[in-house]
């Protein structure tokens, strides 16, 4: 789904590996009224669910919004604004009935038109909502995203206030898993208009509907908090009275703050992992995320040349960044797609193992200079010099020194500059492509190889270095239109288009991320969401 705004719960963020990662509690159990002190670490960029893309705001606006359905204890799927949904045989039509008792919290009803609302202003072109592309699924969305058609036209329609019924494109087996993105998730037109771009810049600018509300945002401080929403249609389920957030981008203040127990969640840097490993509350949380380094083929001529691009790509050594730089968050890539994802159904091996080709990605710096050579020569050149941008966060920092490092060492001519900026910022830099290269975080939508392979389409919009491959285009488009309804021929679609991207380094994986944190043993269910808002706090509790 999303950017990694390194946000202090970073990578465990929501996965198609995320899991419950402190055992749920019951209904039954009684309100501790204890408060929660939770860190992110990052600001929180946007209240917008049609504008969110970073982690921070996944946390925020899942924690306080309500969508359709969301992921619950053991990851599966319960309904949460929809009580019962129903799909055709012909996997084309959804039809949602929605509870009676939604509310939005200054007393509105919440009904089917919210959402109808909802999902057209966010793919209104005007909206400029960078998760347009994921409503592409629902009938008109491309068209309607391009400008070809009024949003009006969109697939989607409220039949009755608690009756919504969605057409889809195509059918889509992933659909439903899309549901918890924040793009999904319902706006109150009448509010939404009034506050025009002030709309989730702030709490007094944030309707909440969920099972928190947002209160102490002011847009621009570093603490926040979710206070329980009586208003809330399953409110006697949530526990907890309030969960404080403080921005901490600086590791060692929240390792610090944590032993003082002011915190009750840090993530570790690299160095604090090995100190806290047998720490009561260390954890690891496993994440369907990749970082890469995306290179910008407009601001940067030379990264048309493939083979320039794989001498990049070769020229890093992936073992060394993920053990010695980013200890304890990382696993060296050697795909695109992170692994574990989906399975091949003809024999149920991991998609990103079968699509693996040997030897694409991977260090070795001999290759890479004799490919930078050659590459430079065909571009008539002797030297080139970019600029790398980066989050302003310790790991980020971390990560792009080591890059520079390797880059220099190991491509002759190579000159490598960093600029270092807060996440926000970095955010509109990249969607604008003011960047030479870029190391970029994301996380999966849905579980399936196209949330990841979408990216990099000709016209996608988070492909920010603009790589263009017509043969990749046409697999996917063979995989999401022709085979959408064939499995078996729709994976291998998706494996070839996985070992174009590797051979012709559409991009160039770095590692599968993961987090070590530090969570506090009284803390008890929290659900680590597989796609959506990295976390659920919907049943968290300190015991």
């Amino acid at each position: 789904m999303r950017k990694l705004g390194k946000f202090a719960a970073m990578a465990a963020s929501a996965t198609m590996l995320g899991s419950i990662i402190i055992p749920a509690t019951s209904a039954s159990a009684s309100s501790t009224g204890k408060t929660i002190h939770w860190s992110e670490g990052a600001a929180l960029p946007t209240m917008d669910p049609a504008k969110s893309t970073a982690t921070v705001s996944g946390n925020a606006i899942g924690a306080t919004s309500l969508p359709l359905v969301q992921f619950g204890q053991e990851n599966k799927i319960e309904n949460e604004a929809a009580k019962s949904y129903e799909k055709s045989d012909d996997g084309l039509t959804y039809t949602f009935h929605l509870r009676h008792d939604l509310e939005w919290e200054n007393g509105d009803d919440l009904t089917a038109k919210d959402f109808v609302y909802g999902w057209q202003r966010s793919i209104t072109p005007k909206t400029a909502a960078e998760y347009a592309y994921l409503l592409e699924v629902v009938k008109n969305g491309e068209a309607i995203e391009k400008g070809d058609k009024d949003p009006s036209e969109l697939g989607i329609e409220a039949v009755d206030d608690y009756t919504l019924q969605v057409t889809l494109e195509s059918p889509a087996s992933y659909f439903i898993q899309e549901l918890p993105m924040e793009v999904f998730f319902p706006q109150n037109q009448k509010f939404v208009e009034r506050k025009g771009d002030k709309f989730g810049t702030s709490a007094a600018n944030y309707l909440s509907a969920g099972p928190y509300k947002l209160k102490g945002w002011t847009g621009s401080n570093n603490r926040y908090a979710y206070v329980k929403n009586d208003k809330y249609y399953d409110a006697d389920k949530v526990k907890t009275e309030k969960i404080t957030v403080r921005t901490i981008k600086d590791q060692n203040t929240g390792y610090n703050l944590y032993q003082g127990k002011k915190l009750d969640f840090t993530t570790l840097s690299p160095d604090q992992v090995q100190a806290s490993k047998h720490k009561q509350g260390y954890t690891k949380i496993k994440t369907g995320s990749v970082e890469s380094l995306q290179m910008n083929q407009e601001k940067v001529p030379e990264f048309k040349n493939t083979k320039i691009r794989q001498a990049v790509s070769y020229a890093i050594d992936r073992k060394a960044l993920s053990n010695k730089i980013v200890t304890g968050s990382a696993t060296p890539a050697t795909t695109y797609t992170p692994k574990n994802l989906v399975n091949n159904p003809n024999n149920n091996k991991d998609f990103a193992s079968d699509a693996e080709l040997d030897g694409a990605i991977k260090y070795d710096k001999t290759k890479a200079k004799k490919l930078f050579k050659a590459g430079m020569k065909e571009a008539d050149k002797s030297k080139l010099s970019v600029q790398l941008l980066t989050d302003d966060d310790d790991t980020s920092k971390r990560v792009a020194q080591f890059l520079q490092e390797q880059l220099e060492k190991n491509l002759d001519g190579m000159d490598v500059t960093i600029k270092t900026v807060p996440m926000k910022q970095r955010l509109k830099l990249s969607m604008d492509g003011n960047f030479e290269l870029l190391n970029f975080g994301w996380l999966a939508d849905y579980a399936d190889p196209s949330s990841f392979l979408d990216l990099f389409k000709s016209d996608a919009s988070y492909n920010y270095g603009k790589w263009h491959n017509t043969e990749y285009d046409a697999l996917l488009e063979s995989a999401e239109v022709q085979n959408a309804n064939n499995k078996k021929a729709q994976y291998n679609d998706f494996k070839k288009a996985e070992q174009v991207l590797e051979k012709e380094v559409g991009t160039a994986p770095l590692y599968y991320r993961s987090t070590s944190a530090l969570m506090n043993p009284k803390i008890k269910g929290i659900i680590a969401n597989p796609t959506g808002a990295p976390f659920n706090f919907k049943y968290v509790v300190k015991r």
